[in-house]
């Protein structure tokens, strides 16, 4: 994390506001008074409560269509949110929480500073780096041929039949869940189409969709309603009971 202070976080955060003809909608207070007061119904987890609250501010930049200037902003937002104080930590900034922790175990800093590799939780499980990169190898050797069915067949003709059914602007709203839906079942793990859990399309998705999609204002219903529309298409082109997967 490279150190800043609040006022440097807050002299930027209002550049960007007047860069983009935001400050009469948006401002650096309203802005600290969302991190202090943050809450996160759906989830305990802080880097779903960061998420949310990007999402919350990213719909005030929507005209950003530049991937360099949207990475200026997003990394504005995770400045404000971890230099900003949070009433959930007493007042305190997740910056200042790390710095007190730091000051209380000097052997974090020295670990930090270490040359030994990295370990990773996953499922709850403990491995080295060189370990959870073998395992993603071997995932990505088991799933290559749902990923080519994703790619090479259902996704393509899945643009064809919504440009023969619906307007363009429709199309992309589908076309746009079924491709992030497809890349998040890859990156969870799913090899096959059959081992896609039933909550997982009807509930996990969409609720994720909610605190990582930051410029998609779709609600977790519209989101299903994408889905269903995807997996209708898929049971009609394999002729496929989608009864299975909870619709």
């Amino acid at each position: 994390m490279e150190q800043k202070t609040p006022v440097q976080v807050e002299k930027e955060l209002q550049a960007l506001l007047d860069k983009h003809r935001l400050s009469d909608k948006l401002s650096v207070g309203q802005i600290k008074q969302w991190i202090l007061s943050e809450r996160n119904e759906e989830s305990d987890s802080p880097v779903s409560a960061s998420n949310a609250f990007q999402k919350r501010c990213m719909k005030y930049f929507s005209r950003v269509k530049s991937h360099d200037e949207f990475f200026v902003v997003t990394q504005a937002l995770i400045n404000a949110w971890n230099y900003f104080p949070h009433q959930s930590l007493g007042g305190k900034s997740p910056w200042q929480m790390v710095q007190k922790e730091m000051n209380k175990h000097p052997e974090l800093k020295r670990k930090s500073r270490s040359h030994e590799m990295p370990v990773v939780v996953v499922g709850g499980h403990t491995m080295k780096w060189k370990e959870y990169e073998a395992m993603l190898r071997e995932m990505e050797r088991v799933q290559a041929p749902f990923k080519h069915w994703i790619e090479h067949e259902t996704l393509p003709e899945y643009r064809r039949h919504l440009s023969s059914k619906v307007a363009e602007r429709i199309a992309k709203k589908h076309i746009y869940v079924a491709e992030l839906f497809f890349d998040r079942v890859l990156h969870v793990g799913f090899v096959t189409l059959d081992t896609i859990r039933p909550d997982f399309i009807q509930k996990e998705f969409p609720r994720w969709w909610q605190t990582h999609v930051m410029m998609s204002s779709l609600t977790e219903k519209e989101v299903l309603s994408s889905l269903k529309n995807l997996f209708l298409f898929i049971g009609s082109l394999h002729n496929n009971d989608i009864g299975r997967f909870g619709f």
